[in-house]
């Protein structure tokens, strides 16, 4: 059982999907919760208690994008309590050096997510 609230955030309704299926079917995690786009996750970590929140979060989105939330993520200065793997389809390597500026980013993931990434990830001690 996993320690952790695991929140896929994607404006790609297909992606979302599939995300949720390879957390269940590689055992990774049995119910994740999903958003739509940044603001959605920003409302529900400020509505929600100090829990372990891992997220898979896009990059690139509508609304607030991914940069947004890990700008309200690192005001929140709780690198212990909420982590993040960046799963996008940007190649760009200013993308992946933006990354590393914030405490909160575990990895950066070219889309798409694999199940044996999540396989290795689900053995590793991430809170």
């Amino acid at each position: 059982m996993a320690n952790f609230e695991l929140l896929i955030v994607d404006d790609d309704p297909s992606f979302l999907f599939l995300h949720e299926v390879l957390a269940k079917k590689s055992g990774f995690h049995d119910s994740p919760q999903k958003f739509e786009d940044g603001e959605e996750v920003v409302d529900f970590l400020n509505k929600k208690e100090s829990k372990n929140y891992l997220l898979f979060l896009d990059i690139y989105m509508k609304q607030m994008d991914g940069w947004g939330v890990l700008n309200f993520i690192e005001k929140q200065n709780k690198p212990d309590k909420i982590k993040v793997i960046l799963i996008s389809s940007s190649i760009n390597s200013e993308d992946k050096n933006r990354a590393l500026d914030y405490s909160s980013v575990i990895e950066y993931i070219e889309k798409p997510l694999l199940l044996e990434y999540l396989e290795i990830l689900k053995e590793q001690v991430l809170f």
